[in-house]
């Protein structure tokens, strides 16, 4: 039997999450990085059916209304999944749905978690590399971003990035 594997993500509502897509092709472009949906990684690579998942991400969503997070910097590391990202600071509601995540879903901490959006896989260092960064930080300066759902992906590490696919969405709606 093949393991099913799934995460959380909380999702930017449509203008952001298309400008985040515009960001990460042309990035995958540059620097011949896999494409990806731009996402918040709230609960990474749990062994768990969506079916079970389901009413959990209903829980975590419940009362929750849209919100708007602020760009704190963009980033850079020699981590796979965290060569270019968009870090947003840990405060209310990230805060909030972070906590109430690892209560529904038994899996991750709070004190390791650092939201962000990835914007690039993969990129090994370079001086193009640190040109891009520095042009993304000051390009992203000053912006917020919405988010407006939570979502059940299949997606891991052990799944293909061409493979992730959002299987079931709860929109926020206090």
């Amino acid at each position: 039997m093949t393991v099913e594997y799934h995460s959380i993500w909380l999702m930017p509502q449509a203008d952001d999450e298309q400008a985040f897509a515009a960001i990460v092709r042309n990035l995958a472009k540059r620097f011949d990085s896999p494409v990806f949906q731009p996402h918040l990684t709230l609960v990474e690579d749990m062994p768990r059916s969506c079916e079970e998942l389901k009413p959990l991400l209903e829980r975590l969503t419940e009362g929750m209304a849209s919100f708007s997070a602020p760009v704190d910097t963009v980033e850079e590391s020699l981590l796979y999944y965290r060569s270019f990202y968009v870090r947003f600071p840990v405060a209310t509601p990230l805060k909030t749905l972070k906590e109430r995540a690892v209560g529904l879903f038994g899996v991750g901490s709070f004190e390791t978690f650092m939201p962000h959006i990835s914007l690039a896989y993969g990129v090994p260092d370079s001086p193009q590399k640190m040109e891009a960064v520095a042009a993304l930080r000051s390009n992203l300066r000053g912006m917020s971003v919405v988010f407006d759902r939570g979502c059940i992906v299949s997606s891991s590490q052990h799944t293909p990035t061409e493979d992730w696919a959002i299987k079931q969405s709860a929109w926020f709606q206090a």
